[in-house]
């Protein structure tokens, strides 16, 4: 029958004078969540923020949360849209479908 004894469970370290010298920890834990990433200027992360695209500005150097409205006004700011997308948008919007009299072209401006 084998004998079972019982362990203890208390670490003993025995260190001489001559051998001590400064150890430097260091204990990090890695972020869970996107929020606790250094590079990022999220905000308060709640309700409002659904939906919001995740992008990087390079003038403050961190992650932001854009609308893709933003999305779609930076891409159109150089008054330049890729050709493949004008190809798409004409390929997938029939304008026999849309009646003129419900159409509103907004308000202009007089001068």
């Amino acid at each position: 029958m084998p004998v079972v004894r019982k362990a203890s469970n208390r670490a003993t370290i025995t260190a001489s004078d001559s051998s001590r010298t400064a150890i430097n920890v260091t204990s990090t834990r890695q972020p869970s969540q996107l929020e606790e990433l250094g590079d990022t200027n999220f905000g308060t992360l709640d309700e409002t923020k659904d939906g919001m695209l995740v992008s990087y500005d390079s003038a403050t150097d961190k992650f932001i949360l854009i609308t893709a409205d933003n999305v779609l006004e930076d891409s159109a700011s150089d008054d330049d849209l890729p050709d493949v997308f004008i190809d798409q948008v004409e390929a997938e919007v029939d304008l026999g479908t849309i009646a003129l009299d419900d159409l509103d072209g907004g308000a202009f401006p007089t001068s």
